[in-house]
């Protein structure tokens, strides 16, 4: 199997966990392919995110210190879907959404929830 099919199946994994564990139903696509990999619906305001995964990847740019960040583009079909692409990190597994879903980030406020 190639390297970039397997850390793709692994940022999708962990994407899956993260919602669930924020009380979102997850929906991943059977065709494997296509501009969304990942479908989440909250399960307070019913409101759908259409989702690109991503591994985070990092590089070293001439003139700044330490790895930058590489942020990817959406195709013009993700944008007119309203795609957000979640960037996962395989070795810490932080997810960072962009644009941010303003549910998650209340979520992260309230002090009586757990996210176990």
């Amino acid at each position: 199997m190639y390297v970039k099919h397997i850390k793709g199946q692994i940022s999708e994994t962990i994407l899956t966990e993260y919602f669930l564990r924020y009380r979102f139903y997850v929906f991943r696509p059977l065709a494997g392919f296509g501009p969304v990999d990942i479908v989440v619906i909250s399960s307070q305001t019913g409101n759908t995110y259409l989702l690109d995964a991503k591994a985070t990847s990092k590089r070293k740019l001439k003139g700044r210190v330490g790895l930058q960040p590489i942020y990817r583009n959406l195709s013009k079909e993700q944008k007119l879907l309203g795609v957000r692409i979640a960037y996962v990190d395989i070795k810490t597994r932080e997810v960072e959404i962009r644009p941010r879903i303003q549910e998650i980030t209340d979520l992260k406020k309230m002090k009586n929830f757990r996210v176990d």
